[in-house]
Parts: structure tokens; C-alpha cells; sequence
């Protein structure tokens, strides 16, 4: 398997997969320990209740994909905190990846609330063992979006979140009437359906790299991505039924279009922001992520949505921010332990 992306120099996945069962669905994640060497990747692991813990010496980092992603799409970030002696984990969404399929369309991603996913997530971290440690949350838009409320909900258990290109509304305004149109078709049976005029686009054309392109200004960045599906085409979907559209709304404007609710939040927040953003919607971006008290902004301008998939001074930086804002939080770590 994957011997397309091994041709094309992509790295691999190397830890090993693992399924829980949620809600009556399997959901796939990838969990690679941090000193352990790389497996095949070709290996699949149930979960091992016998298996012994992570050991806690080692912060953790969850990568949380974003809308249509998949595990593997990670590989190069997977390998860039385990080389840094991390533990990582990454999740499959439910209805995304090797997580199952819930949309009429075999492309279509579907789900009927987001809390379906910080479940799903829940019940992968304990599945791991990591129940007693400190989660640095890593979400890309959707996925930064789901760590913001994970990191709520769970704060005893996440250190701090990293965001790039987060989610804090979807790119159709205004958000009322939204929620209003997915609701009436979602009462006409239509829920687990693309919405009106949706149009998948064939893989042969949308794998080509195109300068008008909403995702990234660098054509090996754009490119690499869909090597994936020339090794595993059950990987891939392709926009959001009614019912995504529904959870999305609803959970964006009860939470990260809610001002009170982003000042409550008490975790260190590190967000980059593209300054070409077109994906999601860039004004809510910019008013609402203020909001957050433990905030550090970096904005690339010019940059598209897929930070870590930009021209390589963009990703170069990012990733020397990134390195940074973690080196920061481990030598507070140390301090509370040496005053304990």
C-alpha cells in the first residue's frame, strides 16, 4: 500500500492505526509513541487493552485534521513533532478517511453534530492510554475549530492549541439564513444529501495545480496531497451533505462566533492566519479570535488556507513558531515542577 506516495517521496505514517467503535461506527486513528522507530505502515493494530500506557515523560500532540482530511495527509507534520520527541496522534473524523461513511454520495462528508466528533476523539485519546496527559491540541480550519471546543470541554486535560486556518465560521454569510435553508431541506429528507447545485469535480482535474487556487500558492504543496488517493481512492471525499452544513452553523455560532464563550477559554493559543484566506470566513477570523486572552497571532500575508502546504518560507517560519511556542511551554512546565 501507498507505493505512489513512496514514489513521490511522500513520508509515511510510523506508528500504527487503531480502531475504537463510537456510536456504532469504527473511527480510525494513528498513534506513533514518541521514541518508538517506525513500523510498516502497512500494519493495522486493534486497540490493545494490555498494551502498556504512554509514558508521560513525553507531551503529546493531537493533530486534528481538517474538512475531507485524512491521517495520511499528515505524514510530514506526524514526523516533524515525533522527531522532536513528541508522542502524536491523529484522528480520522468520523464520516472522513478509514472513520466510516455516513453521505448518500460515496464522497460526501456527513454528520448531524459536531459533538459526534469531540466524542469520537474522547474516546480515541482514552483508547490510547492518554487519559493522564497533557494534550497540545494542533487543528487545521474544521479541526481548529473542534480544538478550540475540545480544549473547553476537556481543559483539565489540553496544555495549550495550535490553529492554523481555524474554522470560526464557514465561508457563507450571513449564518441565520444558513441554518434556516439546512433545516427546511434537512426536513425534506435531504439531509444526508449534497446541497442544491453542488458539483464533484473529477480527481484527474481538481489534482492539478492551478494559480487561482484557494488552498496554497505552491504547486508541490497543492499536488502532493492527492498522491494519496492514487494508493487508497476510499480516502477521499469531496464537500459537505446538508446535514454537515447544519452541524457546522449551529456549532460555530454557539461557540467560535461567541465572544463571551472564546474569553472564557484559559489555554495558551498559538493561531496563524493566511492573509489571503478563502475557504473559510476571514472577517469572522479576524473579529473573533481577539477575543481568546492567551492569544498569539501570526498572520502570513498573501498565504492561502493551507499554511503548512505554502511556498516554503511560509512554512519554514510556521514551523519555527511552532517550535518555539512549544520550547516556551516546556520550560514553563519545568519551572512548576521545580517550585513543586
Amino acid at each position: 500500500m501507498f507505493d505512489w506516495a513512496r514514489s513521490a517521496g511522500l513520508p509515511m505514517l510510523g506508528g500504527h492505526d487503531l480502531y475504537v467503535y463510537h456510536r456504532d461506527a469504527s473511527v480510525r486513528a494513528h498513534f506513533w509513541p514518541a521514541g518508538q522507530a517506525a513500523r510498516n505502515p502497512d500494519e493495522k493494530y486493534a486497540v490493545d487493552a494490555t498494551a502498556p500506557a504512554p509514558s508521560t515523560a513525553h507531551k503529546t500532540i493531537v493533530i486534528l485534521p481538517g474538512f475531507t482530511e485524512f491521517c495520511e495527509k499528515y505524514s510530514a507534520e506526524v514526523l516533524h513533532f515525533h522527531e522532536k520527541g513528541y508522542h502524536v496522534l491523529i484522528i480520522d473524523w468520523p464520516g472522513q478517511g478509514q472513520s466510516g461513511h455516513f453521505g448518500r454520495h460515496p464522497l460526501a462528508v456527513h454528520c448531524t453534530d459536531f459533538d459526534h466528533h469531540l466524542s469520537a476523539l474522547d474516546a480515541v485519546v482514552s483508547a490510547v492510554g492518554l487519559d493522564e496527559h497533557e494534550l497540545v491540541l494542533f487543528g487545521h480550519s474544521m479541526g481548529g475549530h473542534l480544538a478550540l471546543r475540545y480544549a473547553a470541554w476537556r481543559s483539565y486535560r489540553v496544555a495549550s492549541v495550535i490553529l492554523s486556518a481555524p474554522m470560526m465560521a464557514p465561508p457563507v454569510m450571513p449564518v441565520w439564513l444558513i441554518r434556516l435553508a439546512s433545516y427546511l431541506l434537512g426536513g425534506l429528507g435531504l439531509a444526508r444529501s449534497h446541497p442544491p447545485f453542488h458539483r464533484v469535480l473529477s480527481l484527474d482535474w481538481v489534482r492539478h495545480y492551478r494559480p487561482e487556487n484557494v488552498l496554497t500558492r505552491y504547486p508541490k504543496g497543492y499536488e502532493d496531497q492527492f498522491v494519496w488517493f492514487d494508493d487508497a481512492p476510499e480516502l477521499r471525499r469531496s464537500g459537505p451533505t446538508i446535514g454537515w452544513v447544519s452541524a457546522a452553523y449551529q456549532s460555530c455560532a454557539l461557540y467560535t462566533l461567541n465572544p463571551d464563550w472564546l474569553a472564557a477559554l484559559d489555554v495558551p493559543v498559538l493561531a496563524f492566519v493566511p492573509g489571503d484566506e478563502r475557504v473559510v470566513f476571514a472577517p469572522a477570523t479576524d473579529s473573533n479570535l481577539p477575543h481568546i486572552r492567551n492569544l498569539e497571532r501570526i498572520v502570513f500575508d498573501g498565504a492561502r488556507h493551507e499554511l503548512t502546504r505554502e511556498l516554503p518560507e511560509v512554512t519554514d517560519a510556521l514551523w519555527h513558531h511552532v517550535d518555539l511556542f512549544l520550547a516556551r511551554l516546556d520550560t514553563a512546565y519545568s519551572y512548576e515542577i521545580d517550585d513543586n
